[in-house]
């Protein structure tokens, strides 16, 4: 026989056009999630997706969750993939509540609606490790070479900046800042900001992928943040994205992150050597 295992099965879901492959390992375990990511995310030469999201058994939550990137590296959080990872089980029949064990912590997700999705995201994090030196503070200012930022951690690092039109951005400087390694050890996302009173508008450059995608959860959050508490915005407010809009909502407790998720398709593949 060709191949004497059996294939491996993977679903294809997206969030506001920002797209995953998951695999469940507690089914289809790989000795190398990292190294198989760089490969299934390659939109010429295999399925094609913003990221990998492999999932394990977890001792904490109903499920682990892996962010795993076209690079190779891996990340904390990712507030669109754990809405794709909610609606995949409750698609395999478990409760609309699921708890999902991430680097960045246990998250909380709520089935609020058809394909829609609420992620307790917890409140902000320091910014630790994520900056150099490391800082043992929520927010930290930084001016770098396109502007004025605002770093901040809401379990994954962002780096905001105010700008007065998100559609006239040059979204390829944000590589100067992206891969500032002296500063950013790991890399960091760059969001760029447009204010408004009733909703703003945010583009995302995200590190692992290095270029922008349509939507990003925690670049949503980061910017709602940034917003409400340093330019007067609501603490609950719209965001809008290329790929749709997300609404984020703020409390002394804790940040809700709501939006839509849906199935692409399911497929399958040949292990290989993964």
């Amino acid at each position: 026989m060709l191949n004497e295992k059996p294939n491996l099965v993977f679903y294809k879901y997206q969030a506001l056009g920002n797209d995953f492959v998951i695999v469940d390992g507690r089914e289809f375990p790989l000795k190398s999630p990292l190294k198989f990511a760089k490969r299934v995310c390659d939109r010429r030469f295999s399925v094609g997706c913003d990221d990998l999201l492999y999932l394990e058994a977890s001792k904490t939550a109903n499920v682990k969750m892996r962010i795993c990137e076209p690079d190779g590296s891996e990340s904390s959080m990712c507030g669109n993939g754990i809405r794709c990872v909610a609606l995949y089980l409750t698609d395999k029949g478990m409760p609309k509540i699921v708890s999902v064990e991430t680097l960045g912590g246990v998250k909380v997700v709520e089935q609020v609606g058809k394909n829609r999705f609420k992620v307790d995201m917890g409140n902000m994090q320091k910014i630790g490790q994520f900056i150099f030196p490391p800082s043992e503070r929520i927010v930290e200012e930084r001016n770098l070479e396109i502007g004025h930022f605002y770093v901040v951690c809401p379990s994954e690092p962002h780096a905001v900046v105010i700008v007065p039109n998100v559609s006239e951005i040059n979204i390829s400087e944000a590589v100067e800042v992206s891969k500032k390694f002296d500063l950013f050890p790991y890399g960091i996302n760059v969001d760029f900001l447009e204010l408004g009173e009733n909703a703003i508008k945010v583009r995302t450059f995200e590190r692992g992928i290095w270029g922008e995608t349509y939507a990003c959860g925690t670049g949503a959050v980061a910017s709602a943040f940034v917003a409400s508490n340093f330019f007067g915005t609501p603490r609950e407010i719209n965001v809008k994205m290329k790929g749709g809009e997300l609404t984020v909502s703020e409390s002394a407790e804790t940040i809700y992150l709501t939006g839509i998720a849906s199935f692409v398709f399911k497929g399958e593949m040949h292990y290989e050597e993964y």
